[in-house]
């Protein structure tokens, strides 16, 4: 029998190194140089290069995870990933309205309707954003009747 808990995670080794130097020395003329530096020493002071000069943060940085399977590596940085919100769909009916309302209008929110547009809002059981969005995205309709 193994001596691997399942119900702990597996240790995350992380080993951090730093590539080459990636700073535009010529950024303030619009050119583009590099120095050349391939790779990070650590000088004295942990945070600048001993070849170039420059700070660690201008190096590539290179991670690389010990003891953890390939799998397990891609499932994390998924993980990482933010999460996308949903989008808004609206039935036919709504989609109806919503058309009616925007050519009432004008396919454009005034201020001078912006009390009107609140209440249509919240008639429809939606935030006045919502309407200005769709509206914005649905506006070639009123472009392709004209």
């Amino acid at each position: 029998m193994s001596d691997i808990n399942p119900n702990q995670p597996l240790p995350m080794d992380e080993v951090v190194t730093y590539k080459e130097c990636w700073h535009n020395h010529a950024a303030a003329r619009g050119r583009v140089i590099y120095d050349g530096c391939l790779e990070y020493l650590v000088d004295q002071d942990n945070l600048i290069c001993a070849c170039c000069g420059c700070h660690r943060n201008f190096h590539r940085k290179h991670t690389i995870f010990n003891g953890i399977p390939e799998t397990q590596t891609l499932d994390r940085v998924q993980g990482m990933r933010p999460k996308r919100k949903k989008r808004t769909t609206f039935s036919s009916e709504q989609r109806n309205k919503l058309i009616c309302f925007a050519e009432s209008v004008g396919w454009k929110p005034r201020k001078d309707k912006k009390n009107e547009i609140q209440s249509f809002c919240s008639k429809m059981g939606m935030t006045r954003r919502m309407f200005l969005i769709w509206l914005s995205n649905n506006r070639h309709r009123a472009i392709k009747k004209a």
